[in-house]
């Protein structure tokens, strides 16, 4: 089959003659451009992490799945929407599982390292490998369902709020494989509950921060799409975009809690007291 990837500066042709709407275009630009936030704040994540001499690896592998994500988001939005066909194995059906295989594994591999940081004792190594089997579990489920909606249906019907719509950038929602994606990352919350009281207040008020962040980014690219420029403040503001911007900020206070801890307990093995 041909890839076929939108040529940005003659995409305007395309509007003009009918084939997509302006809505569809920007939607899509805007998604694109904003992917790049992605792509910094990942750098300016690992470079912090290196200049701060954090030795646990497992954020490494996380901020790097991060970044390569960041890049097949940019080919998701890219692939032409034009050409969707529900049945039709196409350039965009292909460029979404790529894109969403890597933010699943992103989403699991965020579990996990939570899931190193609060069991990190020798009795509680038992229960942290219990807990990774069972994210892992769903996160190959969900890779699962994905596999079969792209190169069984040759589709990813938008069940979650979407009524079963096609992918054509007409219907806000999500498919199962987006919304698996969410209740693979949902174990955070747990963790955050069972180990709320073993961290510090500065600790608790950056996670709880994180959460937030993520849950207004949830809302807005939830309730506002992501394949059209829609009613949010009029239409002036990409919700897809919003959720771009919002979570690279979430990576960015993710590392501040991750750098936050990582001092907590070198205090601590000093014999200092945490803050």
């Amino acid at each position: 089959m041909q890839l076929n990837f939108i040529d940005w500066p003659s995409f305007k042709d395309i509007v003009l003659e009918g084939g997509t709407t302006l809505a569809e275009y920007c939607a899509q630009y805007a998604a694109v451009q904003t992917n790049w936030v992605y792509t910094l704040a990942a750098f300016i994540a690992i470079a912090t992490l290196l200049i701060k001499k954090n030795k646990k690896w497992y954020w490494y592998v996380f901020i790097m799945l991060y970044m390569i994500m960041s890049v097949t988001s940019v080919g998701m939005h890219t692939a032409n929407y034009g050409e969707f066909q529900p049945g039709v194995l196409t350039t965009k059906l292909l460029a979404s599982y790529v894109d969403m295989s890597f933010t699943e594994l992103v989403a699991w591999s965020g579990v996990c390292c939570f899931a190193f940081e609060f069991y990190q004792k020798a009795d509680e190594k038992k229960k942290r490998n219990i807990f990774l089997i069972g994210v892992t579990a769903i996160m190959l489920i969900v890779i699962g369902v994905l596999t079969y909606e792209v190169f069984v249906l040759h589709d990813r019907p938008l069940y979650i709020g979407g009524g079963g719509a096609p992918m054509d950038g007409k219907t806000g929602g999500l498919s199962l494989a987006e919304f698996g994606c969410f209740l693979t990352a949902l174990p955070i919350l747990y963790l955050l509950v069972a180990n709320f009281k073993k961290m510090t207040s500065t600790e608790k008020l950056l996670f709880i921060l994180i959460i937030l962040t993520f849950l207004v980014a949830f809302i807005i690219t939830s309730l506002w799409g992501d394949n059209e420029i829609n009613t949010f403040i009029l239409g002036n503001i990409h919700g897809h975009s919003i959720w771009h911007i919002l979570t690279a900020l979430a990576i960015m206070e993710v590392v501040v809690w991750v750098d936050q801890r990582d001092v907590n307990e070198k205090l601590r093995a000093l014999g200092g007291k945490a803050i």
